[in-house]
């Protein structure tokens, strides 16, 4: 009886550490910028897609969470998920395309905890010119969730993405008003 308990606190820890990935959001695959004059930024038109099944619900957070960032510090005059919000004065066009996707539900991580593994999400994303349709930027943004075997779940690794992707738009616009 005496093993048993101690084999079942050893496994306890052992799923508690292989759950303490620290939640992480990254750029990969970033192309130098394609810009050679100032475009104007006054209208950015957010646009989320998938070619994967079954993702209204996370391509509808991913543009709200991109938007609501983009507005958050108002340097951009109208930002949007309507193109027709837009004037006729040109702008920039955010295409994020969720590439792969590992969902981790709540209640997976409250019945399984650390077994119900790592929410993740890899997302393609084109920066281009919305007059020309001419790409500016293309990159990859990764969202990474999961403080611990009970925390991290598809939602926070959409929200550390679009965090990422907010961050490389305003990156981009650094760069282009110089």
């Amino acid at each position: 009886m005496k093993y048993l308990f101690n084999l079942a606190a050893i496994l306890f820890v052992l799923l508690n550490i292989v759950g303490c990935a620290s939640p992480s959001g990254m750029v990969k695959n970033d192309s130098p910028v394609l810009i050679s004059k100032l475009v104007s930024v006054d209208f950015i038109f957010v646009e989320s897609t998938s070619s994967l099944g079954d993702l209204e619900t996370e391509k509808h957070l991913l543009g709200d969470l991109i938007v609501s960032g983009l507005r958050e510090k108002q340097w951009f005059t109208n930002v949007s998920g309507n193109k027709a919000d837009g004037n006729s004065g040109g702008g920039i066009k955010v295409t994020a395309d969720i590439k792969e996707i590992n969902k981790v539900s709540d209640n997976a991580r409250s019945w399984t905890g650390a077994l119900a593994g790592q929410a993740r999400i890899l997302v393609h994303v084109t920066v281009s010119d919305l007059s020309s349709g001419n790409q500016i930027e293309v990159f990859e943004a990764e969202g990474k969730a999961g403080k611990s075997a009970f925390a991290g779940t598809t939602d926070e690794a959409i929200q550390l993405a679009a965090g990422q992707i907010v961050a490389k738009v305003f990156k981009l616009y650094a760069q282009s008003s110089l």
